[in-house]
């Protein structure tokens, strides 16, 4: 497995929370956001990775998808609850810690979020709310040697 086939799992389970579908969802695409299709959107995109050696040729590695939860900034009030739910509906991908793929995924859950960010337009106020979410997620590799 790679990098790409995890963020392909999680994507597919990202897709099936209340609210996201393959409209409102993309890997490293934020073109989306000018789309018009939703006024919420699920953007993932990798973050940081580790590697633990267990043996000589079998290692754990430590990925990170970055979830970023996107709300169209409409009110103070509005924008935040909205968001919040968009949140609280994606905690729902917890009940998946394989992402569909037992055989080399061996853990995942959310670690934890950044704090909301306003993402200012160039004419003055906010015109999206941003939300990163850290899912972390571990994949079991083993190695044969060529030399």
């Amino acid at each position: 497995m790679s990098y790409s086939t995890g963020e392909a799992l999680l994507l597919t389970r990202v897709q099936v929370c209340t609210g996201f579908d393959s409209n409102n969802t993309s890997r490293c695409n934020w073109k989306i956001l000018n789309k018009g299709k939703s006024d919420h959107y699920a953007i993932l995109r990798p973050g940081a990775f580790n590697i633990e050696w267990h043996a000589l040729s079998a290692y754990t590695a430590n990925w990170t998808t970055v979830v970023e939860v996107w709300q169209r900034y409409k009110d103070d009030t509005t924008s935040q609850t909205n968001l919040y739910g968009h949140i609280t509906n994606l905690m729902a991908i917890m009940a998946y810690p394989y992402l569909g793929d037992d055989t080399t995924v061996v853990d995942s859950s959310i670690e934890g979020a950044d704090e909301p960010e306003e993402m200012w337009t160039q004419g003055g106020g906010p015109g999206w709310i941003r939300w990163k979410l850290r899912v972390i997620w571990q994949e079991q590799t083993e190695v044969t040697f060529s030399e």
